[in-house]
């Protein structure tokens, strides 16, 4: 599965350069060049495809041998080839560098909502002792309604994070909330305090249960969303948010009376 990777980033991911087996008081500096001798330096401050996310030049501490360099690689980097260098310069003033060829790519990371299946869209109200229907006319109960959606990754094979939102129609049905996040080898995931939830990167898919409770005589129309998702090593968000959205269609239940003699 195509990936965002350290020479071929897709646009919007953070990637963190590395450079081990340094010699500690070294001098060192990270900079990007459009051409392969890296002669042709851009200024991440004016060029506005790539950032660097902490500084870029230093000494390589007494207890250390591995210095390294965040860098989010922005919309448009994707037209370019760039070349990112380290240049090393020894007390001595004696110098060298070691240069990496970089070609961005257009993001491709992406999270799908979807009915399960994907093309069933509505469903009848649920009405199985299970769903707590009870139909005895002294203590009748309309129960609920569970709905399962899929959240699926598309373009990356690493660790995925995301907070499933639930909406409903009619607003005043204020009886639904997501029961469960469920992935296929993890189980069932914790959200965190912000409601968002992270999924293993082994795990392509996850399913979530969203309860409803029944009325009669009303059409209830319920949508998922994904919010703030993101691929987690590299913070890469999502590319397109046109699929974030499914819905549901909870057909009416019948209005019905208790039981009564004529």
């Amino acid at each position: 599965m195509a990936q965002s990777s350290l020479t071929h980033p897709y646009e919007g991911a953070t990637h963190t350069y590395v450079v081990n087996g340094l010699t500690p008081g070294t001098e060192y500096m990270f900079y990007v060049s459009s051409n392969e001798d890296g002669s042709a330096v851009l200024d991440d401050g004016s060029a506005f495809e790539f950032d660097f996310l902490s500084t870029s030049q230093g000494i390589v501490p007494a207890d250390q041998n591995t210095v390294s360099l965040p860098i989010i690689w922005n919309n448009g980097a994707s037209q370019h080839v760039y070349y990112l260098w380290i240049s090393l310069s020894n007390p001595g003033g004696c110098s060298v560098k070691r240069g990496l060829k970089i070609v961005p790519q257009p993001n491709m990371f992406d999270l799908l909502s979807e009915n399960i299946p994907f093309d069933k869209t509505e469903s009848c109200p649920a009405i199985s002792d299970a769903d707590g229907f009870v139909a005895m006319s002294d203590h009748y109960n309309a129960g609920t309604t569970t709905l399962q959606f899929k959240v699926r990754r598309e373009g990356g094979n690493r660790g995925w994070s995301f907070e499933p939102f639930v909406t409903i129609n009619p607003e005043w049905n204020l009886d639904v909330a997501i029961v469960s996040v469920t992935a296929a080898n993890a189980g069932v995931l914790t959200a965190n305090a912000s409601n968002t939830f992270t999924v293993p990167a082994t795990e392509n898919e996850v399913i979530v249960s969203v309860a409803v409770r029944n009325y009669e005589g009303t059409e209830q129309i319920v949508t998922l969303e994904v919010r703030n998702q993101r691929e987690e090593q590299t913070s890469l968000g999502d590319v397109n948010r046109e699929n974030d959205k499914v819905t549901h269609r909870i057909t009416v239940m019948p209005i019905i009376s208790d039981l009564e003699e004529l």
